[in-house]
Order: structure tokens, then sequence, then C-alpha cells
């Protein structure tokens, strides 16, 4: 299904926000996506955002289209603490399973990477699996919160991390993501958001590409893992980080290439995208405004 251009910039917006922990931008941005009927949307990617960025949460999800409900579950996610580690593991047993043994790593334990690639081509007997080592009543909260957002989850990668979220929870002591003080003060660069997941993203990714003589898809991972992915309030993530450095060296870079590529290439970006990174936050303003308002006029007729 072809999603409208100007929800793509809305959807990736909501992920860089919590990533970042701008509670209020997402808040703001489940608003503007609920305005516009993406109800189901929302619920389907709370379980990837959890297991993506901070998945010490998976066990208070409540994977539901009610609006309140969404709203409060996405503040609370980006005001979590980050643990990237299920994504670095899902994507690097994601990578495995498609026959990339070079993800395989000297001095690290590679059995985790080998079953988690194992359970993405049998996820049934992992979940089983799964449940049988711990089945306490706060474990069978996470595992079926897993097992749901993986169900709900559209691309491959994406169930990658529900299964990485799951193994890690029952081979390792896993605590509930706790929460920080907001650091709204600090102004958010909603140009982040326009980014190779969305079609202008893609198109200006492919000037830059072009004007500074680079191969657009090692830019845009470069662009995904100096920009995109940036956390703040980040728990030592082992798994990311060898993810990173895989990713990094895959693209015949190292890390000192790729920040100075960035250096030039995030200021072509920042410079061609700041029109629309105004418009996205005037929208969102008035889309605040707005569900306030029409939410206040329902509470009255009630």
């Amino acid at each position: 299904m072809r999603v409208d251009k100007s929800k793509q910039i809305y959807r990736s917006l909501l992920q860089k926000s919590v990533r970042r922990g701008y509670p209020s931008v997402a808040e703001k941005t489940v608003m503007h996506l609920l305005k516009n009927g993406d109800a189901i949307w929302l619920r389907n990617r709370l379980g990837v955002i959890t297991f993506e960025e901070s998945f010490g949460f998976t066990s208070s999800l409540n994977f539901t289209t009610n609006e309140e409900s969404l709203i409060e579950q996405y503040i609370r996610i980006a005001k979590s603490y980050k643990n990237k580690n299920a994504a670095g593991l899902g994507s690097l047993a994601y990578e495995f399973s498609k026959g990339s043994t070079s993800v395989l790593q000297k001095n690290s334990n590679n059995r985790h990477i080998k079953i988690v690639a194992e359970a993405i081509k049998r996820p049934n007997d992992f979940w089983r699996w799964a449940k049988n080592i711990k089945s306490d009543a706060l474990s069978k909260k996470f595992l079926a919160n897993s097992e749901t957002g993986f169900k709900l989850a559209g691309w491959p990668w994406d169930k990658a991390f529900s299964l990485a979220s799951a193994f890690l929870y029952v081979s390792e002591e896993i605590q509930e993501a706790s929460t920080f003080d907001s650091i709204e003060n600090i102004d958010f660069p909603y140009w982040i958001a326009i980014d190779k997941h969305t079609a202008i993203g893609k198109k200006v990714l492919e000037e830059c590409a072009e004007s500074f003589n680079l191969n657009k898809t090692t830019l845009g991972w470069v662009q995904f893992y100096l920009e995109s992915a940036k956390c703040n309030f980040l728990q030592p993530s082992l798994w990311w980080e060898i993810e990173k450095s895989w990713r990094i060296k895959n693209e015949n870079l190292n890390e000192d290439k790729a920040v100075i590529i960035w250096e030039s290439a995030s200021d072509f970006l920042r410079s061609k995208l700041e029109s629309q990174a105004s418009e996205i936050k005037e929208t969102l303003d008035q889309s605040f405004i707005s569900y306030k308002s029409t939410s206040e006029n329902q509470s009255r007729l009630i």
C-alpha cells in the first residue's frame, strides 16, 4: 500500500522524537496522525518503536486504537531511557538469515545472532521455547506483547527486533525502562524527519550524493547512523555498536570517514530542508490546537 507523502514525514518524525526524548513533539505528532486517520498504524507501530528504541517498556504495552492510550504510551516511550540492543541484535540476525556471514564477530557472542536468525525462520518454535524459559506473570506479559508486536509488524527487520527483544529478555536480566526529565528546552531539529524513508528525503539525498560524488546508498547509511538514529539518554547498547560498526565497514568506510562525510552532507541537507522543517512544526502546532479543541468539545457533549 502506498503511503501519503506527508504521512511518511510525520511517521518518521514520530520515531525521531521518541528516539531523541522529546515527549511534547511525540505527543503532537501522534495527535496529528490520529487526526489523519492513522490510529491502526499507530497501534501496529507501537511495538516496533518500543523494541527498537526502549525494549524494556515491552511488558507495559497496550495494543489498542484508543487515542488517549496511544498518546500516553508514545509520550512514555519518548521519556524512557533508550536501549538499542534489540535493534542491533535483530538487524545482525536478519542480515545473517539472508546469508551475510560477515556479521559474525570475533570475541563476541555469535550464538545470540544465530539463535535470533533461526527464530526468524521458525518463529512459532521460538515463541514456544521462550515461554518455557520464563513463565512468571511479568514474563508472560512481556513475551505476549513481544509476540503481538511481531504479528503486527510489517517489515521482516521489524519482526526481527521483536524476536531479539524476547531473546534478550529470556537470556539476560532486563529491567523495565525508567524515565528521565525532559530536555525540551533544546529545539528539536525537525529537518531530520525528512530522511531516506520519505519521498522528499530520498530525492534530496540523491541530490546530495551527486553533489559530493558519493554512493547514495552509502550516504543513506551514513545519514541513518550519524543523524537519524541519534539517541539521547542511551544506555550502553553493545549490540547496537556492533551492528553500527559492521554496517559502516560494509560500506567500505570507517567511523572517522563517515563523520567527515556527514559534516559536509548534513549542511547541504539541512539547507535544502529548512523550509519544509518550518512547515512541519507549524502543522504540528495547528494539529495540537485543533485536536485539543475537538477533545474538549466532545467532553462537553458527553
